[in-house]
């Protein structure tokens, strides 16, 4: 019997011309797994129907590894991206799995009477076994209400384009011709090879839609199972870059004579030869050669199209000419790419696909540089090789050679089936030019190509650490008076995001075990500040107040002050008293420090006790002022002198970072093999833990006798520019040279704390630490897709402003208003036009149009009323989220942790917003 012409289709030309290379080879043995099966062939055809039932009789690997994976949408029922499968087991292949089809076709029937068909997909297995689907499925028939259709494309009998084809057969068995179209226009059309991936149909349907042109079936792609029934009465068939269902279209052609084009909607130039092509085959079909109706409105058309597609894609012309691609598909696609890169000035490199015929080789070859090199080894070794000859720029290819592109820091746009983005048409060509803007141009490629500091050499390794040795100087030398960030003009704060110094203070005081804070002020100052940090750690909080009542108010508070002291002293016996004030007090004048030598002397039996003073008034800046003023009281009050010890240093930690960012940077310290004090040490303070005793005071944080032996370290450092005073006054009493750190989120701001350890140890980067920033530089190019040209508005404390606004403008992102809780130095450098100082409210104007907004738990407010899903929740209080203080996004473990959390916030955004706009 002869071999069926699906077969051996002849488009698959094996004449070799000189330079071609051979086309539709067979997969070998012990080659790579680049090419798939009949079976996947058949679904890529078949599964876009979205109203139908798509059952794969078979065991678990078909159905299970391939369900809901590929690109193509709905604008209607989503029943095709349920995974059925009759999942056979040991059993069924031993005895045969007819009798579980049959009864699975049944129960399916019954549960989704939705469902308009049933597909039944054979497999390798049931092939194997003998199991007679088109028996079954015609059995099965009878019992319900809904055509049974079986696809018999086991994996085995050949390629993906072999099942392309089988599957073209079954549509033209089963479904073409069954029914009658309920309106016919006057210029039908149908789509052959259009899956609707990403939205590809919806970008075309609008021209065709302007043209008087009606879309009468499109296969598959938004398909309903009725619509496909009727595809005989089109006047004419477009092929979309697809020949595997040429078949289809020459079947369709004999049995109802109907003529066929093979077109492209990828770039300008092919949209408008499709268009044009269309319109000559209409007139011909509808009116004759005489008139040129279609074509006269074609030509009008684009001449408005392609001026506007122009105008935009202008910009982004200009930032991707010049760029050198290297280009592979899947499929016949490629020569269409090759046209729309083309148009943007991109040079093609290297091009090639696994599914080309010689005649596509021929129209590659024309388009391209004389030069460029035709793609014949499609293997990971094969390409690998391209890439390292070719060196381009970026790679446009499908999915399996996603990953192969990334991991060589190479950037990557998908053009197949995996891809989040529709290209058809003009719309869909200015949706391209800006994916590969956004992929080739972001900010992460240059970091990441960059050596590590410690590959540069040693002199470019020192400037590197002078940097951070010079961090304090540099900062603090800065005129804040000719800063550019516009403060506060209106009269009333509304939604406020502040925090009172005082708060900030006692986060301070409570990484100091056995400490016990005594708020100077009112009885409710302290009952907010317990309420605020209690429900941000989920934590009980030391603190104590002085109860300022009347009568003190008016005559001072000295008096109260002292008798606090001496109260929780003789009623707690701490370790240390931590003392603030408030706005009360300060304004009232109370001179605190009198009042605790006052006490010294009254008291001689509490000498023992240290008293340390912050100067916290409500009315002088926020939680990370009063955070940074209390560490600058312990420092500049605990620590002793004498002879340096070998291998410690001082650790500061910024008000922004949470215990266990604080936790992952003390260890990034120790793994150079320094001891580390962690002034003040919240890490094992507010971490969450359970003490076998709950106490009044604050447990788990850095000793009072640790503190003292702070002016005996050989370094320190600070991460936090706020600390910057803290870490001067360390080195003007005990001549402790300081390294400072704006940040240590983000790729070269870890590399530059690295190296600042590297230089003060005298040890080199641990291996542990090499293999994180590799796999931050993994999640980088995985998420960077994400990011790209999303717009963000932050409201934060100065110093959580700076880095995480810098770590999203160095991901891609475009900062749209960055809203300091304070004004302070270096606020000036941040990648942001609109930089002030503001409330919640004025983040409700200034995040207009964002797609992400950062700030803490009161945030969502503004994020409510903007109507923005994503909402990264920072800074204190969160109080509407779980385990606030357990998230770390420092070191490079800890940026890849943001980098994800980001990411999928954008993910999952973006998904919602795609089912609003189609449901």
């Amino acid at each position: 019997m002869a071999r069926p012409d699906y077969y051996d289709a002849p488009e698959c030309d094996t004449h070799q011309e000189k330079g071609a290379p051979k086309f539709c080879k067979k997969s070998e043995p012990g080659e790579g797994a680049e090419r798939s099966c009949a079976y996947d062939g058949a679904r890529v055809v078949l599964m876009p129907i979205t109203d139908v039932i798509h059952l794969v009789h078979g065991p678990i690997a078909c159905a299970g590894n391939s369900w809901d994976n590929r690109g193509a949408r709905s604008s209607d029922s989503q029943l095709y991206r349920r995974g059925f499968t009759t999942e056979m087991l040991e059993n069924d292949v031993i005895f045969g799995g007819e009798k579980k089809l049959y009864k699975a076709i049944l129960d399916l029937a019954l549960r989704y009477p939705e469902a308009k068909a049933i597909f039944v997909y054979a497999t390798c297995v049931t092939a194997m076994t003998g199991d007679d689907v088109e028996a079954v499925c015609q059995a099965a028939a009878e019992k319900v209400a809904v055509p049974v259709i079986p696809v018999n494309t086991p994996g085995f009998i050949g390629d993906k384009n072999i099942g392309n084809r089988l599957a073209g057969e079954i549509l033209f068995k089963y479904v073409i011709g069954k029914a009658e179209p309920p309106v016919l226009g006057e210029y039908p059309i149908n789509l052959i090879g259009e899956y609707n991936i990403a939205g590809d149909l919806w970008g075309m349907l609008p021209l065709f839609d302007r043209l008087g042109i009606q879309i009468l079936s499109c296969f598959s792609g938004d398909a309903k199972f009725e619509e496909l029934r009727y595809a005989h009465r089109a006047k004419l068939n477009i092929i979309i870059c697809s020949k595997s269902l040429t078949n289809l279209a020459k079947k369709m052609q004999k049995t109802f004579g109907m003529p066929y084009l093979e077109e492209s909607f990828y770039g300008m130039t092919d949209t408008a030869k499709a268009l044009r092509d269309i319109a000559i085959a209409l007139d011909d079909a509808v009116n004759g050669l005489e008139k040129r109706t279609m074509q006269d409105r074609v030509e009008r058309l684009l001449e408005e199209e392609e001026t506007k597609c122009r105008e935009r894609l202008a910009p982004y012309r200009a930032r991707l000419e010049g760029k050198r691609s290297v280009l592979f598909t899947g499929g016949v696609k490629t020569w269409s790419m090759v046209n729309a890169l083309r148009e943007l000035g991109v040079e093609i490199l290297a091009a090639g696909t696994q599914n080309s015929t010689l005649e596509d080789f021929y129209r590659m070859k024309g388009l391209m540089h004389k030069d460029a090199k035709i793609i014949e080894d499609t293997s990971t070794a094969g390409l690998l090789g391209v890439m390292r000859e070719k060196m381009p720029d970026l790679i446009v290819a499908g999915g399996k050679t996603k990953f192969l592109a990334l991991k060589t820091k190479t950037p990557f746009l998908d053009i197949n089936h995996g891809r989040s983005h529709p290209y058809a048409g003009y719309e869909g060509m200015v949706t391209f030019a800006k994916q590969l803007d956004l992929t080739v141009n972001n900010p992460i490629w240059p970091a990441l190509n960059a050596p590590a500091p410690w590959e540069q050499g040693e002199e470019q390794l020192q400037e590197h650490v002078q940097t951070a040795f010079r961090h304090a100087e540099t900062f603090l030398a800065e005129d804040i008076s000719v800063s550019r960030v516009k403060v506060p003009t209106k009269f009333a704060t509304v939604n406020p995001q502040k925090n009172s110094p005082a708060l900030g203070a006692t986060l301070a005081f409570l990484g100091i075990d056995q400490m016990l804070g005594l708020l100077h002020g009112a009885q409710g100052c302290s009952t907010f500040i317990r309420l605020q940090l209690s429900r941000h750690f989920k934590e009980s909080i030391a603190l104590n107040s002085t109860a300022m009542s009347e009568d003190t108010a008016i005559f001072g508070g000295w008096e109260n002050l002292k008798k606090g002291i001496g109260r929780v002293i003789e009623k707690f016996q701490p370790g240390v008293v931590g003392v603030m004030t408030s706005g009360l007090t300060e304004t009232m004048g109370d001179d605190v420090r009198s009042a605790i030598v006052h006490f010294r002397q009254e008291h001689p039996e509490h000498q023992t006790v240290p008293v340390v003073w912050a100067s916290t008034p409500d009315y002088c800046g926020s939680l990370q002022e009063g955070y940074a003023a209390a560490v600058e009281a312990i420092v500049s009050t605990l620590p002793e002198g004498g002879e340096p010890i070998a291998g410690q240093v001082n650790l500061l930690p910024g008000a922004h970072l949470t215990p266990a960012d604080v936790e992952e940077i003390k260890e990034l310290v120790a793994a150079f093999g320094l001891t580390v004090l962690c002034i003040p040490d919240i890490a094992n303070a507010l971490d969450g833990h359970i003490d076998a005793e709950v106490s009044p005071l604050s447990t788990g944080g850095i000793t009072v006798e640790a503190i003292k032996k702070a002016g005996r370290s050989i370094a320190t450092i600070f991460v936090g520019d706020s600390l910057a005073k803290a870490a001067l006054v360390l080195k003007e009493k005990f001549g402790i040279p300081s390294y400072g750190f704006t940040s240590v989120t983000g790729l070269e701001e870890v590399d530059l704390l690295m190296a600042s350890l590297s230089a003060i140890s005298g040890q080199p980067v641990p291996e542990k630490q090499l293999r994180w920033r590799s796999r931050l530089m993994d999640a980088m190019v995985d998420s960077h897709y994400q990011f790209g040209n999303k717009k963000v508005a932050l409201a934060l404390e100065a110093d959580n402003l700076k880095t995480i606004a810098r770590f999203l403008s160095g991901m891609g992102c475009e900062i749209q208003a960055a809203i300091s809780a304070t004004r302070t130095r270096g606020l000036d450098g941040l990648p942001c036009a609109n930089v002030f100082v503001g409330d919640l409210e004025d983040l409700e104007s200034a995040a207009v149009g964002a797609d992400l907004l950062v700030a803490n738990s009161n945030g969502r407010q503004a994020a409510a009323k903007l109507k923005i899903g994503a909402h990264l929740r920072a800074g204190l209080p969160v109080f509407d989220r779980l385990g606030a203080h357990q998230k770390m996004w420092v070191g490079y473990r800890g940026t890849m942790n943001l980098v994800f959390e980001v990411a999928n916030i954008f993910q999952s955004n973006a998904k919602e917003a795609q089912k609003l706009a189609h449901n």
